[in-house]
């Protein structure tokens, strides 16, 4: 995965944050699951944040420790603005997941479509570590990905496709697999792709 907020600046600076083929009008999947796997009052964090809905769907639910974690300093400035009343609910980090070095720990750890921008066994390696060093036991770690038969880049930037098995031997025996889902995402210009959700537990 590329280091250089700047091509992810310019993402958010150049291009109609509602037309990027990940946005979502309304979070759904990783939504659902962590209303349904996650307490009010469990420290969330979202890596890859964007500018996503889903704090302001967690929000919405009463959760009230929510980390936003964010290579964009754009795409932060616009959560920031935006979720600017609930900001005694909030914690931003504008940095690279392969950097982050936070004070605390999570019961939940979502990413919707960054790991599999890391195509470097070395990347995947530090992310995972970090996963375990940040990741509560007992934590859940909620991952979307490309499927197998979804898009091979995103965003000018290739990517790794993952199924269970492939996602499952790269966590080791440290997580149990609660779930997966397939999902068909739309995307603004009418085509779709497709992502595989995981849900693990952590040890």
């Amino acid at each position: 995965m590329t280091d250089n907020f700047s091509h992810w600046d310019k993402v958010y600076k150049t291009k109609d944050h509602t037309q990027v083929s990940w946005h979502q009008d309304h979070s759904t999947i990783s939504f659902d699951w962590i209303l349904e796997f996650a307490d009010k009052e469990d420290a969330i964090i979202d890596v890859g944040c964007g500018v996503s809905i889903l704090a302001d769907n967690l929000l919405a639910q009463g959760f009230s420790k929510i980390s936003l974690l964010e290579l964009s300093t754009t795409a932060i400035e616009t959560l920031k603005t935006r979720l600017k009343k609930s900001s005694d609910k909030l914690s931003f980090y504008n940095e690279n997941i392969l950097d982050f070095q936070p004070n605390s720990t999570f019961k939940l750890w979502h990413d919707r479509a960054v790991f599999h921008f890391l195509t470097s066994p070395k990347d995947q390696k530090i992310y995972l570590k970090k996963l375990n060093q940040y990741l509560q036991k007992d934590g859940f770690f909620l991952l979307a990905t490309f499927s197998p038969d979804g898009p091979k880049e995103c965003s000018e930037l290739g990517i790794v496709q993952y199924d269970k098995a492939k996602i499952s031997k790269l966590l080791g025996d440290g997580f149990d697999f609660i779930k997966m889902f397939n999902e068909k995402h739309p995307h603004p210009n009418g085509s779709i792709q497709s992502f595989n959700y995981f849900l693990f537990r952590k040890k």
